[in-house]
């Protein structure tokens, strides 16, 4: 195997080195496992043609190929040609990942599942950096450029992730980099013959040369210090955030049988949603038993308590909806009716838990994919989402009455179905605000009336997308305090006041009512998204409460156990406030109206809304380090353009300097003629930057040079055999001439248009390259990067002999031998 296939090889290896950071993003290995098949399609596809000795772009057009054959492969949209070959069908379906992964981005925490969007980007972005790297390294012979994606990936998970960034998967990728560089070195110092050491002896095969030991040395102390500058970003996010803050638990969200707050946020779900410019169809309802007074369309909820808020538990029940929905196990007594409704869900909500009515009774049109949990009352699953689903519920209505909840018996403790639901944490002003309000009340039902009647207007409270300062340590006491919020901080308040009552409680979300209606049918729309709360009856199960006061919901509905909303009166006109624009103060689901997990009440991070200034200057800040991080690199892929372009202006700037210096002329100088000027160091000056210009143009242009020609041979290989002609030629033997003068003669020449012939013999040079050499010149300059390459090799060299040294001197100072040696002496 040449060494070319060889460090393809190298090179897919290092890139799939650098993506394993991702590790800390995802939940499973998937990712892991199509990323590598695609690579190693792609590395397998670039050692075959260039085994064929195929044209430099050959290679890389065969990776573009397999990978996106791969792609096809991994994610399939049943249109492909012949079951594989990329098809207008498949093209759509990747642009519907993507899409779908975008939208996702702002809904899950990390680390996420096996989403379709994320694999098939992670995928990509994995095969990209891969082209890249090879494209660096094996084709344009400049593997350092390579780090660049490499880093790129890496600072995926630093940026997304908010518990911890392994160091282990970064010191892998910095080895896959330090392994492309040795193996590049390597090449080039092979080319070269045999090696020897410095007192001339052969240096065999298996002996690392003196330069390849100090090399070693310093490519470990190079990963060294690279770990110890990265260790703070690489620690795990707990140990940072301690300092200065407490720790503290989730996100509120939870996947189909996944790790609590690990999957779905559903404040994370409500805050991208939510905070759009504008109003988008999400579902369409049709009532088809005319059910003239439905309630909010649910699809999750939260149930766990604690200091940080409400968060979801793991699902670990269910069955799938084939195998039939039991039914609600009510007391006997009570009045039921049955409805149903026809649901259809746009492209726009893609979540893994169906919007259902309360009580469900029989789906149709819905697979065994999805399941029932009973005790959540949730349809999940694991292998589809929400979009594009068509489907049929059939649900119970109950009649119950204030009279009825009131006889209910009181829920006991050792209730295992309710275990964890009935407890708050620790909190003073709670736990005053709740004896207060249950005071004198001897029956569940009655306590809750009583904390529901208190976040009313006439109590203070006030509807508003921001909350006050959090100045008493805990978000729900400055909720309390402040009286002001929206719909997630009423809900989760609310619940909090119940669990510290010992009344089960937990929040749920969904969609309020509202909406454009067209006869049975209504559209709900992402400013229809909504959270409530449930309250635990027993024989009755769970009902739900919703404190946010009644103005502010489009749609809100009065219940049969609380005919009066006694919170506010229903105004007719606020039927369709969800539909408004954004900046619509009395809209519950306006833009801000859940930003994140810390507006949660139960959140001791919690800030106000998503319009507060913390929030808008932390958006600032990522958006200002975002660009000032591509600034940078911008700057950094430019610096070798930038360098040669300073140098060449400083140089031809020089060379047309002023005419004859003060010394005495031999000749009155004319326009164009060169003149001799007696010892005139300034116009030796000239002609050595004006000859050091076309040595590297002709470098840059991959013209061959000869440190070891003279002016005139130079000038003659030029004019033979690159074939100058024209002004081209007399630009060449004019700077031929003024630089023999400036070497040899008594009396140097200056007068002459020498920036102009320079100019003359580049757009020669240019004129006869390939497109690749003129891009290669202006990017990346040949002659800087010698330049660079020669002034680190030379400050490397020096480096590792005084480090060389050094170690000789300790290793002299601690040798046993010597000390023996010493011992003898005596």
């Amino acid at each position: 195997m040449n060494q070319r296939k060889h460090l393809t090889l190298i090179a897919a290896g290092a890139a799939f080195l650098s993506a394993l950071p991702l590790w800390n993003v995802f939940e499973k290995s998937t990712w892991a496992i199509q990323s590598f098949l695609v690579v190693a399609a792609m590395c397998g596809v670039a050692l075959l043609v260039r085994s064929l000795r195929a044209p430099t772009w050959a290679p890389t057009a065969a990776m573009v190929g397999a990978g996106l054959l791969g792609l096809t492969w991994l994610n399939s949209s049943s249109e492909e040609y012949l079951g594989i070959i990329p098809s207008p069908g498949t093209f759509k379906h990747f642009g519907s990942l993507l899409s779908t992964a975008s939208t996702e981005m702002s809904e899950y925490a990390t680390p996420v599942g096996d989403r379709p969007g994320f694999l098939f980007l992670a995928t990509l972005g994995v095969a990209v950096v891969a082209l890249i790297v090879d494209l660096f390294a094996v084709v344009l012979r400049r593997p350092a450029l390579a780090g660049l994606p490499m880093l790129a990936i890496y600072s995926v998970p630093v940026t997304v992730t908010t518990e911890s960034t392994s160091w282990i998967p970064f010191a892998l990728g910095a080895v896959g980099f330090l392994w492309l560089l040795v193996t590049d070195n390597v090449d080039r110092v092979r080319r070269f013959g045999r090696r020897f050491t410095g007192d001339g002896r052969d240096v065999d095969l298996w002996e690392p040369s003196p330069l390849a030991a100090a090399g070693q040395r310093l490519g470990a102390l190079g990963i060294l210090a690279t770990l110890l500058v990265f260790l703070p970003f690489a620690m795990p996010a707990g140990v940072i955030d301690s300092i200065g803050a407490g720790a503290g638990g989730g996100g509120g969200g939870i996947g189909p049988g996944g790790k609590n707050g690990k999957q779905v946020s559903m404040f994370a779900l409500l805050s991208g949603q939510l905070n759009r410019d504008k109003a988008v169809d999400m579902v369409k309802v049709t009532n088809v038993s005319n059910d003239p007074n439905p309630y909010y369309l649910r699809f999750n909820v939260l149930e766990e308590l604690t200091s940080r808020g409400f968060n979801a538990k793991p699902i670990t029940g269910g069955k799938p909806v084939g195998s039939g929905l039991p039914a609600p196990g009510w007391d006997p007594s009570v009045k039921t009716t049955t409805q149903k409704a026809s649901i259809e869900i746009s492209n726009e909500l893609a979540i893994y838990f169906l919007p259902i009515y309360t009580w469900p009774t029989k789906l149709e049109k819905i697979d065994n994919n999805w399941s029932f949990d009973p005790s959540t009352t949730v349809v999940f699953s694991s292998k589809q989402t929400t979009a594009k689903k068509k489907y049929t519920v059939e649900y119970t209505r109950a009649e119950i009455t204030p009279d009825d909840l009131r006889k209910a018996p009181a829920v006991k403790d050792t209730d295992a179905a309710l275990r964890g639901m009935m407890t708050a944490p620790a909190n003073n002003v709670v736990k005053e605000k709740v004896a207060e309000l249950t005071k004198g009340q001897t029956t569940q039902y009655d306590k809750v009336k009583s904390i529901y009647e208190y976040f009313t207007q006439a109590n203070g409270f006030v509807y508003d997308t921001s909350t006050g300062g959090d100045s008493s340590g805990t978000s729900i006491a400055d909720f309390l305090k402040n009286k002001r919020g929206y719909c997630a901080q009423y809900a989760a308040a609310f619940g909090w006041l119940l669990r510290e009552a010992k009344i089960p409680s937990r929040v749920a979300f969904g969609f309020a009512r509202g909406g454009t209606r067209q006869g049975q049918t209504m559209t709900l729309t992402n400013f229809n998204l909504h959270a409530w709360t449930e309250v635990y009856f027993q024989g009755y199960g769970w009902l739900p409460f919703d404190a946010t006061p009644s103005q502010a919901i489009g749609g809100s509905v009065a219940t049969s156990y609380l005919p009066s909303a006694a919170n506010d009166t229903i105004d007719p006109a606020d039927e369709n406030l969800r539909n408004r624009p954004n900046g619509n103060p009395s809209s519950s689901a306006g833009p801000g109206a859940v930003s994140d997990p810390g507006n949660n009440p139960g959140d001791t991070g919690g800030v106000g809304g998503s319009v507060n200034g913390a929030s808008l200057l932390k958006s600032l800040a990522v958006a200002g380090g975002w660009s000032l991080g591509g600034l940078l690199l911008v700057a950094l892929l430019l610096s070798p353009a930038l360098v040669r372009g300073r140098t060449r202006r400083t140089r031809l700037q020089s060379a047309a300097g002023p005419g004859p210096g003060p010394g005495p002329s031999l000749d009155k100088a004319e326009p164009g003629v060169m003149v001799l000027v007696a010892n005139d160091q300034a116009a030796r000056s000239q002609a050595h930057h004006a000859w050091d210009e076309l040595v590297d143009t002709m470098v840059d242009y991959n013209v061959p040079t000869d440190d070891a020609e003279t002016p005139r041979a130079t000038v003659t290989r030029l004019v033979t055999k690159e074939r100058l002609r024209d002004r081209a030629e007399q630009g060449v033997r004019l700077l031929s001439t003024v630089e023999e003068h400036a070497r040899y003669a008594r009396n140097p020449l200056t007068g002459g248009q020498l920036r102009s012939a320079v100019d003359d013999v580049r757009a020669a040079f240019a004129a006869r390259a390939s497109r690749k050499t003129r891009v290669l010149a202006v990017i990346l300059p040949p002659s800087v990067l010698r330049r660079w390459r020669a002034s680190t090799s030379q400050h490397s060299s020096a480096a590792s002999l005084r480090l060389g040294q050094g170690w000789d001197k300790l290793m002299r100072a601690i040798s046993v031998r010597r000390v023996v040696a010493r011992r003898a002496d005596r």
